[in-house]
């Protein structure tokens, strides 16, 4: 296999406070979602 030093694609969001309260937010609702999950299995 070659190496290859093409750089990837990135991405500069911008984080800010209100965009990681945003985050914060939706991984909650997602760790809410998962322990229903879990409990309807």
């Amino acid at each position: 296999m070659v190496p290859s030093f093409a750089k990837r694609e990135t991405y500069d969001f911008g984080a800010t406070r209100e965009s990681f309260d945003v985050y914060e937010e939706l991984n909650a609702i997602a760790e809410e979602i998962e322990a229903c999950r879990l409990r309807n299995c």
